[in-house]
């Protein structure tokens, strides 16, 4: 059973031609006809996310022939406005209902997986009611993007790796877009968090500003590995690696204490022995991205105040700038993209 929606029309950046090319900027009119369980949703606002670099550059997880035409983008948030005729009774959302939309089953993640689905650079988009979640109440759609996949990747992870209250645990990558957030999100579970990343003062204020207790520039030590076993106490007891640094990695296996665990969470190619791991019992985990739970309590501990993301808001028609300098690293915090 279907419900007529209406036609909507706004503007959309869309993928056209081969890997390494473009958005154009387009205007695309969305279906009146949605399912019987799904939402239309203006998007306000949509966060611009590393991952959004494979849909337009290729390289792993994206497939070897482009998906196009194709509208990227996987941290949306917007208003109902139109609900399929089973929501309300069975989902419970209502139109004027503010949801987010972040990699979910049927929405972006059908992309990487290569099926055709376009996400979040548009004014309008239909999907499933299933895979939308709550904004809490008061929490600024700008904040809240962010979190729908960068917010939910460190949370998982972090859970993913046990960090508990009293634990060291060290962020290497810390002043980036998902270390400033993995930052917060530990100080929120109660652990102890050394923060290790690059020379510029600026990134040493911003870490210790969001709660590091320790700051760990690699480039003023001589061995990084002693520096953070003696900020911890002998050692962290869990490692976030947040950067495609091979390096990193061994470093970690170096100052995570017995029984240490290593969660990484950027795709790099790895050569190392594995001696120092089985003389500690170390554990290696990836994590991807986080479940709805993860996203949900993400969302949550930031309408607390909890967790601040720090954004920088662009035009929908800057996608192409905002993904250029995600590329060259020449980003602080997160960056958003204003869609209506």
């Amino acid at each position: 059973m279907v419900q007529s929606a209406g036609d909507y029309t706004g503007h959309a950046a869309v993928l056209s031609g081969p890997y390494n090319g473009d958005y154009v900027m387009e205007t695309k009119t969305t279906s009146k006809e949605i399912g019987s369980l799904d939402v239309l949703v203006h998007l306000q606002v949509s966060g611009v996310c590393s991952g959004d670099l494979h849909s337009r550059n290729g390289g792993f997880p994206a497939p070897e022939i482009p998906l196009r035409p194709l509208v990227g983008g996987h941290e949306g948030v917007g208003t109902i406005l139109e609900l399929g005729s089973d929501v309300e009774r069975v989902i419970g959302l209502k139109i004027g209902n503010v949801v987010g939309l972040g990699w979910r089953n049927s929405t972006c993640d059908k992309v990487v997986n290569g099926l055709h689905t376009d996400g979040t650079f548009q004014e309008y988009i239909v999907a499933p009611a299933l895979h939308v979640v709550l904004i809490p109440e008061g929490l600024d759609p700008v904040a809240a993007a962010p979190l729908l996949c960068g917010g939910a990747t460190v949370l998982a992870a972090l859970r993913s790796g046990c960090v508990s209250i009293g634990e060291w645990i060290a962020i290497s990558g810390a002043a980036g877009g998902l270390g400033h957030l993995a930052i917060q999100y530990a100080k929120a579970m109660g652990a102890h968090v050394v923060a290790i990343d690059g020379p510029q003062p600026e990134k040493e204020a911003f870490c210790t500003s969001l709660g590091a207790d320790v700051y760990t520039d690699f480039s003023q030590v001589q061995d990084v590995p002693t520096a953070v076993m003696r900020a911890s106490n002998g050692g962290v007891h869990a490692a976030l690696i947040l950067n495609s640094h091979g390096s990193s990695y061994v470093q970690a296996f170096q100052y995570c204490r017995p029984l240490g665990r290593v969660i990484g969470l950027v795709a790099t190619n790895l050569d190392f022995h594995l001696g120092l791991m089985f003389a500690k019992s170390l554990s290696l985990q990836t994590q991807t991205n986080g479940r709805r739970l993860d996203i949900s309590d993400a969302l949550a501990l930031a309408a607390e105040g909890k967790v601040k993301p720090y954004t920088e808001i662009l035009k929908l028609q800057d996608v192409n700038t905002a993904l250029d300098r995600i590329q060259a690293g020449d980003v602080k915090g997160r960056l958003v993209l204003s869609i209506s």
